[in-house]
């Protein structure tokens, strides 16, 4: 790296810092000794050109570099993770939908998502209409190139409300074409400007890499951008076993969220099971098989019995395994159902005969299907 772009990364570390004075004790108030153990942390495994960087980039922002010993990936906190599934007997409340994250924070277990969804005012209004009925996760992606929509009417119904910013959990995802330390912070940066936030609750690698040393810098931009208060939560999407094990052998922060398609005719047994060995929270997309199984007689018989629509009987069961669940959907009424998926029980013996439904079947198709 040349001379120029060593001053620009420290430069825009520096400007990262100055730009979240605000943020909360917990990150900034701590952080010359944060970032220097976090620094120590890294250069143990950063490929050689990147560990002269943040040493000399510390020394420069009046930290020093803390060498220590390689230590297993740390989970957040230490008490009862709260990924584990609640009991299956037991309805999911809606007043009671968050899940705890390894990192103490908490998520709401159901989300709007918005892929494919315009950068223009029907996404907006999507956005508007499922705050209104209670939804309290927004989830978007670089890729999804509407988070200036997400944005403003994330912002416009704050303002309109008085509701206070910490009350919507918001996410979005690293795309591919920005992996890389610096990278990553640009596209951070770019998406915080696109949402007028200064800070998301999740910020995600959106698949893995072909090219391990960039995921590894990637996963080591967001433990930093976590430490400066820029993401309160990271995770990864789209990681199959493979990819998950690979990433925890080099991380310093497990990640908290690994988001993957899941729903009966997609289990992913394996790569949930590991998720839930390790702390890590799924977060189940196209979650009604994107509306490919709505008519399984499996399904549409369960719904009758309830008296539930078959989308809802879908949701329910991906949320009573204590996945988060992110059903997209432009139209107010639909957005506004699958709200109402979680007030009601499906029983043990019922939950078990939907169990018995799981195929490999991957709605998305090969673009983000992953080894196991």
């Amino acid at each position: 790296m040349s001379s120029l772009q060593h001053q620009q990364t420290i430069k825009s570390l520096k400007e990262l810092l100055a730009l979240h004075p605000s943020r909360p004790p917990i990150y900034l108030s701590r952080t010359s000794t944060t970032l220097s153990n976090f620094t120590g942390r890294v250069n143990h495994q950063q490929p050689p050109k990147m560990t002269s960087i943040m040493q000399n980039s510390a020394a420069q922002m009046g930290t020093e570099s803390v060498m220590i010993n390689k230590k297993e990936p740390v989970r957040q906190d230490t008490m009862d993770s709260g990924y584990a599934s609640p009991p299956r007997e037991m309805p999911v409340k809606e007043s009671s939908l968050t899940v705890r994250l390894n990192d103490g924070n908490e998520i709401p277990q159901v989300a709007l998502g918005v892929y494919k969804a315009p950068n223009g005012q029907e996404t907006e209004d999507a956005v508007t209409a499922a705050l209104e009925a209670g939804y309290r996760h927004i989830d978007s992606a670089a890729r999804y190139m509407n988070e200036e929509a997400c944005g403003r009417a994330l912002n416009a119904w704050l303002k309109k409300t008085g509701t206070p910013r910490e009350e919507v959990f918001v996410t979005t995802k690293l795309w591919d074409a920005d992996h890389g330390y610096e990278p990553t912070f640009n596209a951070l940066n770019d998406s915080l400007k696109k949402f007028g936030l200064d800070y998301f609750d999740l910020y995600l690698i959106h698949s893995p890499s072909d090219d391990e040393e960039k995921r590894v810098a990637s996963w080591r931009a967001l433990e930093m951008a976590q430490r400066l208060g820029l993401v309160r939560s990271i995770g990864v999407s789209n990681f199959g076993k493979a990819d998950l094990e690979g990433l925890l052998e080099n991380a310093s922060v497990i990640p908290a969220v690994n988001q993957i398609e899941v729903h009966p005719f997609c289990q992913r047994e394996e790569l949930v099971d590991l998720c839930h060995q390790n702390g890590i929270v799924v977060e189940a997309y196209s979650p009604l098989a994107r509306g490919n199984k709505l008519e399984d007689e499996r399904i549409v018989a369960l719904a009758e019995k309830y008296g539930k629509s078959p989308a809802q009987i879908l949701l329910n069961w991906n949320a009573a395994r204590g996945n988060v669940v992110l059903p997209k959907s432009l139209t107010a009424h639909r957005i506004q159902s699958n709200m109402q998926s979680f007030g009601f029980t499906i029983s043990a013996e019922d939950l078990q005969e939907i169990d018995r439904l799981g195929e490999e079947n991957y709605v998305t198709g090969s673009l983000h299907k992953s080894d196991d």
